[in-house]
């Protein structure tokens, strides 16, 4: 009885060990996971935030302003983040930084069309139509920027959105040896939009592998140089797309 009470001891003294290896392994691989989003967190923002200027330190002409698609509504209106780029954009057109605005977003569906109803808000504000170019198929951040050089062949460009946003999408131009600066259209205090900033952690994440690893976009086109006509650029050109 007293070796069965003896062996049981063991055996809970064992598989006690062996719970706490396993608990201080999860919570070290936890703080390295931690520590690595932090890590790219800081690196992102450091290396992309470098570019971003104010407008006495823009050194113009550019070939282009780069406007980043946000969420519009009812596939009609803009929200408030992507009407402050907008207004920005308008403003540095307006100011003669550059004589062509690239509106990129998200076209892959009729009913959700991102950059229709950007181009169509610059016209509403006097921007003239053939220098409002579309990137239909700006599907994410990276896919906007390889785009906006390899598709439209811009060589030195302002990009504008917001902060949180700047940072990766001028991190993306840097990595790309592409001479692109930033805007920011920090307009208004975005506090209420806490998910959009808790998701740009993984979105930088995401931006530092495709970085590294020399990802194509999701798609690529015929070019269409900035220097032609924006009312080209209305509808999507190339092959059709197959998702």
């Amino acid at each position: 009885m007293q070796k069965s009470r003896s062996l049981v001891g063991n055996i809970i003294r064992i598989i006690g060990k062996i719970i706490k290896v396993i608990l201080i392994t999860v919570v070290v691989l936890i703080l390295l996971a931690v520590l690595t989003v932090f890590s790219v967190d800081r690196w992102v923002a450091w290396k992309g935030g470098r570019a971003i200027m104010e407008s006495e330190e823009l050194e113009p002409p550019y070939d282009a302003i780069i406007v980043l698609g946000a969420q519009v509504l009812n596939n009609s209106y803009p929200s408030v983040m992507l009407q402050d780029r907008l207004d920005s954009a308008v403003e540095l057109y307006q100011a003669g930084f550059s004589d062509r605005i690239l509106v990129t977003g998200d076209h892959r569906e009729d009913n959700y069309n991102e950059v229709r109803v950007m181009g169509r808000y610059l016209l509403e504000q006097g921007i003239p139509d053939e220098v409002i170019f579309m990137d239909h198929y700006g599907l994410d951040t990276y896919d906007s920027i390889y785009r906006s050089h390899h598709v439209f062949e811009i060589e030195k460009a302002i990009v504008v959105t917001q902060t949180f946003h700047l940072q990766r999408a001028l991190y993306i131009a840097r990595s790309l040896d592409f001479d692109y600066h930033g805007y920011a259209s920090d307009v208004r205090n975005y506090q209420s939009s806490t998910y959009t900033f808790l998701r740009e952690y993984g979105a930088r994440l995401k931006a530092v592998y495709e970085v590294k690893s020399d990802a194509l976009p999701t798609r690529l086109d015929p070019v269409m140089p900035i220097s032609g006509d924006g009312r080209d650029t209305r509808e999507a050109w190339g092959e059709p797309w197959s998702g």
